[in-house]
């Protein structure tokens, strides 16, 4: 397995507003594996992309995607204003990057959850947001660019709570379009109340499900994944609630995985295994 040198805490305060990018200048992007304690042990919340999609159509996956250049903070800016929780500092230091860039992906996994799930990580004058259903068309203009993650912010008086974001791994390598990407991924506790959904137009469907079920599922070829996404569904499936993922997420290595991990005997089986692709079958059987 490759991975990069871990980064030099003395770059942490480090503002450069032209540097936006990630290792190498792959674009930087962040994943949420939201969980929750299910009837029978932990579930995560997962969707399976359209058919339509530039990259991984067709795939499973958690919600996220790439930074866009409005999650960044302001060239004069206080994390307070709309940040709340451990501070962006302490977040930075965790992740391994400039507190400017850890601002940047925190908003981007807040704001992808958001779009794709309606869950919402924020809390306003009354505390954690119990019900994201009022914030629907807001949603929706989030989804279509026309407002900033900032801006839904101020206009709510909501800040986000980096105390429901915890870092998880981080992944480098090239998207199924061969786009270059450094991957942020977190850990997100279901917030009490909330209900998400998969009222997204990038998901053909989505749900809960325990880890090891679509581990299953990808081995008899009804599930597709890449790489990054069984990485985090097996290091999952190793733990049988939301407490112990919590606790073993304070432990994570956040220095990146670079490209394909074939050597690590921990993502042995992925590439040693070639599932036969069920889901192709079944739909020429349909037709």
């Amino acid at each position: 397995m490759s991975r990069a040198q871990h980064f030099d805490p003395a770059q942490i305060d480090a503002i450069d507003h032209a540097d936006t990018t990630g290792f190498n200048g792959g674009r930087m992007a962040a994943t949420v594996l939201l969980i929750r304690d299910g009837q029978n042990g932990l579930e995560v919340w997962v969707q399976e992309r359209v058919s339509t999609m530039v990259n991984y159509p067709g795939y499973v996956v958690f919600p996220g995607g790439g930074v866009d250049s409005r999650d960044f903070p302001p060239r004069s800016w206080d994390s307070g204003e709309f940040w709340a929780g451990r501070s962006v500092v302490s977040m930075a230091r965790r992740m391994g990057v400039t507190k400017y860039k850890a601002h940047a992906l925190v908003f981007a996994a807040a704001r992808e959850l958001f779009e794709e799930s309606g869950t919402l990580l924020v809390v306003d004058d009354d505390g954690p947001i119990q019900d994201s259903s009022p914030f629907h068309d807001q949603r929706q203009l989030l989804e279509t660019h026309e407002v900033s993650f900032t801006d839904f912010l101020a206009e709510n008086s909501m800040k986000v709570d980096s105390d429901l974001l915890i870092p998880w791994a981080r992944w480098v390598g090239s998207s199924g379009a061969k786009n270059w990407f450094d991957t942020f991924f977190f850990v997100a506790l279901l917030p009490e109340g909330q209900t998400p959904d998969g009222e997204t137009g990038e998901a053909a469907d989505a749900n809960w499900f325990p880890p090891r079920l679509l581990l299953d599922g990808w081995k008899a070829g009804l599930v597709r994944l890449v790489i990054p996404t069984w990485a985090q569904l097996q290091r999952l499936a190793q733990y049988d609630s939301v407490a112990e993922v919590i606790d073993a997420a304070s432990l994570s290595d956040t220095r990146p995985v670079i490209g394909d991990p074939k050597d690590d005997p921990r993502y042995h089986d992925f590439f040693t295994t070639t599932p036969i692709d069920r889901i192709t079958w079944r739909s020429h059987q349909q037709r």
